[in-house]
Order: structure tokens, then C-alpha cells, then sequence
């Protein structure tokens, strides 16, 4: 199952998309675009995004691009545009662009089909294993033998943006960006206390680190590559 996320100020010509995708277990979740950009809202980690377009193509580039940016989420467009808007679109990032009227039985095949891609693919992993460890990022906690521990949904996202660009050093400003929404008051600072929380809670030995400090960049999570 993937967690969909539709952006749109009028929902309603989705209703029949979004009934397709919950048939075949997808979890839609609806947002306008001042919603989509706010920080209390983003309470879920999601694997798809669906976006309707607005007239201005600066403006539409300008709201996808930190998505496009600090993650490998698939973005399918709706609209009507031209061809050679189009190819910009796919320049700028996105994965497709959608003209109304659409299909909404085929469109939603598509999208589950690009699903149980990243699915195989292990791009919307939902646990991970070090060792005697298991992280598990759906329902967001960590079991180390009999023990359970809560992650909150800033240290799920953190983890989340990390594993998606395993063993390769992620800049503090991405991490800051996909785990706070942009938000201001998120610092470098708070980055750290989180990491430090994070690391507490998942490693069990500090000579074998799962998250590495990369001084003045970012951080790495050493995923083992025989898993």
C-alpha cells in the first residue's frame, strides 16, 4: 500500500481517481496548496504525490520544486497544458502530466503500477534491520529484542530521507527541509538534538554507528548492502 498525497483546491474531480486507488489499498490524502506547505499538516511520510497545476508555470515549479529537491517521491500533474510546457514539466522534474479529461480506472493502474515498482525496488521500505535491530518506519518504532520504542514523525522523516539516500552524506538543509517543512524555527541546532535522540534510540553499539556526522555537511546512514 502507498500513502498518496493529492494536492488540489478543488478535490472533488478526483473523487472517482481517489475511489480507483483506495479499491487497490492506497491511503489518499487530500490537501490544498497552503495546507500541503504547512508544517502541522505533513503528519505522514508519503510515497506519491498528485497535483493539480495552476495557470502559472513558475508558480507550479517553484511549490514542486523543494519535493523534486530533497526527495524521490513520484509526481504525477494534472492539466491542461502544451506540449512545450509539458516538456518543461519533465524537465523540471516531474514523472507526468496528466490532461484532463482523464481516465481514472487506467490513471490509477498507473500509479499502483509505479507503486509496486518503488515497492520492489525497496523505495517505500517499510522496515529496516541492523543487526539484532528493526526500525519500523510505517508505524514508527524501533524493537530491540523485547523492548519497543516510539519514533516521533520528525525522527521517522529524518530516518526516511536518510535511507533513501543510504550510505551517501545527505546536507543538513535537505534533512532540515523534509523533516520540518521548511520551517523556520527548525535549526541546525535542533537537527543535532534530534540525531542525537534518533541514535539513542536505535544503535546499540557506538563503535558500529548507523548514522554517521559528516562535520559542516550532514549526515550518512550506513545501511549494510548484503540487506
Amino acid at each position: 500500500m502507498g500513502n498518496i498525497l493529492l494536492i488540489s483546491d478543488r478535490p472533488k474531480p478526483y473523487d472517482d481517481l481517489v475511489f480507483e486507488l483506495k479499491q487497490i489499498n492506497h491511503d489518499v490524502v487530500s490537501k490544498r496548496y497552503t495546507a500541503a506547505q504547512h508544517k502541522k499538516t505533513a503528519d505522514q511520510i508519503y510515497d506519491f504525490v498528485l497535483y493539480e497545476l495552476k495557470p502559472s508555470f513558475k508558480w507550479n515549479v517553484d511549490f514542486l520544486s523543494p519535493i523534486i529537491r530533497t526527495t524521490t517521491v513520484p509526481i504525477y500533474c494534472f492539466g491542461s497544458v502544451s506540449e512545450a510546457d509539458e516538456i518543461a514539466y519533465y524537465k523540471a522534474g516531474v514523472q507526468a502530466v496528466i490532461r484532463f479529461p482523464f481516465n481514472q480506472v487506467l490513471i490509477a493502474s498507473r500509479i499502483s503500477s509505479a507503486i509496486n515498482l518503488l515497492e520492489k525496488s525497496s523505495r517505500l521500505i517499510r522496515k529496516l534491520r541492523f543487526g539484532e535491530t528493526e526500525i519500523d518506519l510505517h508505524n514508527r518504532h524501533v524493537k530491540k529484542g523485547e523492548y519497543q520504542i516510539k519514533l516521533t514523525s520528525v525522527e521517522t522523516r529524518i530516518l526516511r530521507i536518510l535511507f533513501n539516500n543510504k550510505n551517501h552524506i545527505v546536507e543538513k538543509d535537505a534533512i532540515i527541509h523534509y523533516a520540518w517543512d521548511d520551517d523556520e524555527s527548525a535549526t541546525d541546532n535542533a537537527l543535532s538534538i534530534h540525531i542525537t535522540r534518533l541514535r539513542n534510540k536505535i544503535e546499540s553499539d557506538r563503535s558500529k554507528p548507523i548514522i554517521d556526522t559528516i562535520w559542516g555537511t550532514g549526515y550518512r546512514l550506513n545501511y549494510p548492502t548484503s540487506e
